[in-house]
């Protein structure tokens, strides 16, 4: 017997929202839409369907039977030099994806601690004697590389590299109108990654050690070495990025918000300032995935193929999370917040940026510098529409500068 035919309604679209108010005001564009049409065609998208409400969210990432994240033939398989996992399902993505997870066990993550601890005094030792200095270029940015590289095991890579690869990826990935340049500069960066990890993998095949490249390439029946390399990728053009703002915002919420600070400090309960910061903005704000099985959400059809977007930056402001969503409160509960994903897909190094965030950076920044202020309130700006956070943080180290 044929499949009974489904009906529903045409998704509407929406020509009015722009790209640039995406990018600089998505919170006004999100609670719009959540409350007029949470699921929607965006003209600024491409005609992209996208989903806004919370619940729809955590559906498009958890509803293998409608939902998959399968495609090679988005811009991303040029970018990384092959097909990553984010783009595989079922057991072709959890073989991948089980050659990373020995790097994220309790035990290796008790391993990370000390060297965490280290990086994050060493840079604190760096600013101690200025008196005004931004925390994004001094502080955040070369925190977020100096773990990525413990973590992911490529230490002989500079901080400028490491950045300019994960730009290069990332616009290679969204470069859906092939330009050649971006491409150009994808290919560079690929050639440059390729060279870096083929040497440490000889390295760690003579002595190996506990991070993500040495048990891929040390596991019992490991995975090919092109799926090590852009699966390595995979890690650096999103980890780098998405660690510096989301470390960025939470820094700017607690800043600008004196009594939840005191709080925090006199509790030693960080845990909650990280949670609320990834929820307030999302590091990485939307997600895609493609229709597996048409189907109907909210009385309207999606279409089978089409890839669409799931808005976490939106879901997480989504009214679960109590009054005035658009507000920084470490107070509320955040447990259900979707920075790091749903479902089969959902970042391995959540774990890992806890640790690093909750139990070293904040606690050591603030104890280092507990009468820290931000110099000009007015000047932060956060801006993007796929990676959000702020382009700069400069702040006072003491009252007394």
């Amino acid at each position: 017997m044929a499949d009974t035919p489904i009906s529903g309604g045409e998704v509407p679209l929406d020509a009015f929202t722009t790209f640039e108010m995406l990018e600089d005001n998505p919170v006004a564009v999100y609670a719009w839409l959540r409350k007029t049409t949470p699921i929607v065609r965006l003209k600024a998208l491409g005609g992209r369907i996208i989903f806004t409400k919370a619940k729809d969210v955590t559906r498009v990432k958890t509803d293998a039977e409608h939902f998959w994240s399968s495609d090679t033939t988005t811009p991303m398989q040029r970018a990384f030099g092959g097909h990553t996992l984010m783009r595989k399902d079922g057991c072709q993505h959890l073989r991948e994806r089980h050659a990373m997870e020995p790097a994220f066990t309790p035990e290796y993550l008790e391993n990370w601690s000390a060297a965490f601890k280290q990086i994050t005094d060493n840079l604190l030792d760096k600013i101690v004697s200025q008196e005004t200095v931004d925390l994004a270029s001094a502080f955040a940015k070369p925190l977020s590389v100096g773990y990525l590289k413990c973590v992911l095991g490529i230490d002989d890579v500079s901080s400028g590299h490491l950045f300019e690869w994960a730009n290069a990826l990332v616009r290679g990935a969204m470069n859906a109108g092939n330009d050649p340049e971006i491409f150009f500069n994808s290919d560079q960066a690929n050639t440059e990654m390729d060279e870096c990890f083929d040497k440490m993998i000889e390295q760690y095949q003579i002595s190996p050690d506990k991070s993500v490249l040495s048990a891929m390439v040390n596991a019992q029946s490991p995975i090919a070495l092109s799926q090590v390399r852009t699966n390595m990728k995979i890690c650096i053009g999103g980890a780098v990025i998405e660690t510096r703002d989301a470390l960025l915002s939470t820094l700017y919420g607690l800043l600008n918000n004196p009594e939840q600070l005191r709080y925090c400090i006199d509790t030693n309960n960080w845990s909650i300032a990280c949670e609320e910061g990834l929820r307030w903005v999302a590091p990485i704000q939307a997600s895609p995935r493609i229709v597996k099985k048409a189907m109907v959400m909210r009385g309207l059809y999606i279409p089978e193929g089409e890839t669409v977007m799931a808005v976490q930056g939106s879901a997480n402001h989504d009214s679960e999370f109590g009054p005035e969503p658009e507000r920084f409160n470490i107070h509320r509960n955040t447990k259900l917040h979707q920075s790091f994903g749903e479902g089969a897909h959902a970042c391995l190094g959540g774990s890992v940026y806890r640790l690093l965030v909750a139990q070293i950076a904040l606690p050591k920044l603030f104890t280092r510098f507990p009468e820290l202020k931000i110099a000009q309130p007015d000047r932060t700006s956060f801006k993007g529409f796929a990676f959000r956070g702020p382009k700069d943080l400069q702040v006072r180290l003491s009252d007394k500068a």
